[in-house]
């Protein structure tokens, strides 16, 4: 799970430079079906933003799962953006119930001062909102790079803050 930092007023430069890069006809940026070629022109537009990145990797995880090793990943990047001051963050939106599992995660959080109350937490579709297309070529970037490929894609984005989660 990836997360991007940005200041606000900067995101439109970053949206414009990634919408300059979508081949005709497509409605979004996705990592996967990209080829590494340009990869690495997203990634190197990518890093030259003034950008954080945080990715959370968690292991090992067991598919039947899925849901709580997603929690506790969750559970550890809001820790890690609320610790770096971020008061705004947009998850990916998906199915409705799943949305409202993650929003009662979040309050759960709050509950136990895991997270400050002022963090807020949105949802956006990535064909909307080009600043989704950030943590998954971040994310994407990472996972090759883990698994023995394309590292040269990985280390156009700049540094990574890459956080290791024991899901067992």
């Amino acid at each position: 799970m990836a997360a991007v930092v940005a200041d606000p007023g900067e995101c439109d430069v970053v949206r414009e430079g990634l919408t300059s890069l979508l081949l005709k006809g497509a409605l979004r940026l996705h990592w996967r079906d990209e080829t590494e070629v340009r990869r690495c022109k997203i990634a190197a537009l990518i890093g030259s933003h003034d950008l954080a990145h945080v990715v959370v990797v968690g292991a090992p995880i067991n598919h039947r799962r899925q849901e709580r090793a997603r929690a506790q990943c969750l559970e550890r990047l809001l820790y890690e953006l609320d610790q770096l001051g971020v008061s705004e963050v947009w998850l990916e939106t998906r199915h409705f119930a799943l949305n409202e599992r993650d929003l009662k995660l979040v309050e759960a959080l709050r509950g136990k001062r895991s997270v400050s109350v002022g963090i807020r937490v949105e949802f956006a579709r990535p064909k909307d909102e080009p600043m989704l297309w950030v943590p998954d070529a971040v994310a994407g970037a990472v996972n090759a790079a883990a698994s023995g490929g394309e590292i040269e894609a990985m280390e156009g984005f700049g540094e990574i803050e890459i956080i290791n989660v024991n899901l067992s």
